[in-house]
């Protein structure tokens, strides 16, 4: 099972329990389903603070630039700062903010769905990320509570909000019109 198909069958369990609230007879079902995702929720959590670390020392020791000061790569997922999404914002096609942070399970699991969706000549929109962890304000100032969040920017208009994480095949029908 490859993680887009993970992703996608508990965001399917997620709608299908809050469909069956009503329904008192699938109590124990739904209280499997909720426990199911608590585990996924968990085991993601771990494996991202286990990552940690490492990526902290590596950005830290490694020696690479800090990617902020780079130019936008086109078919790239951009991580940006306050000023670089506003320079990003000005553009006319849409923009897609993934909001995360290193030690988000869920956000780590998007990671490659996100960069594959960048990738793709299919989409016309530009992918960038904003790290809540060094960018506070501009969570705050965007009104994220969770992570992942993902906006779905047009013309300076949000059109779309989504907290969670999703697929791949979920990321492109979110960021079509």
């Amino acid at each position: 099972m490859s993680l887009n198909s993970l992703i996608s069958s508990l965001n399917k369990l997620e709608k299908w329990l809050d469909d069956t609230k009503s329904n008192y007879y699938l109590m124990p079902l739904r209280i499997g389903g909720y426990l199911l995702l608590f585990l996924a929720l968990m085991v993601s959590n771990l494996f991202a603070i286990i990552r940690w670390p490492v990526a902290y020392l590596k950005r830290t020791f490694g020696g690479n630039k800090d990617p902020q000061l780079d130019e936008i790569v086109a078919h790239s997922v951009n991580e940006v700062n306050t000023e670089r999404l506003e320079q990003v914002l000005e553009t006319k096609s849409p923009v897609l903010i993934d909001f995360w942070a290193e030690w988000c399970g869920p956000c780590i699991m998007m990671n490659k769905s996100l960069q594959r969706l960048a990738e793709s000549d299919q989409i016309d929109c530009t992918v960038v990320k904003v790290d809540t962890v060094k960018h506070k304000a501009l969570a705050d100032s965007y009104n994220v509570k969770g992570l992942p969040t993902l906006l779905l920017i047009k013309n300076g208009e949000e059109l779309k909000r989504y907290a969670g994480a999703l697929s791949y095949h979920e990321l492109k029908d979110f960021i079509q019109p």
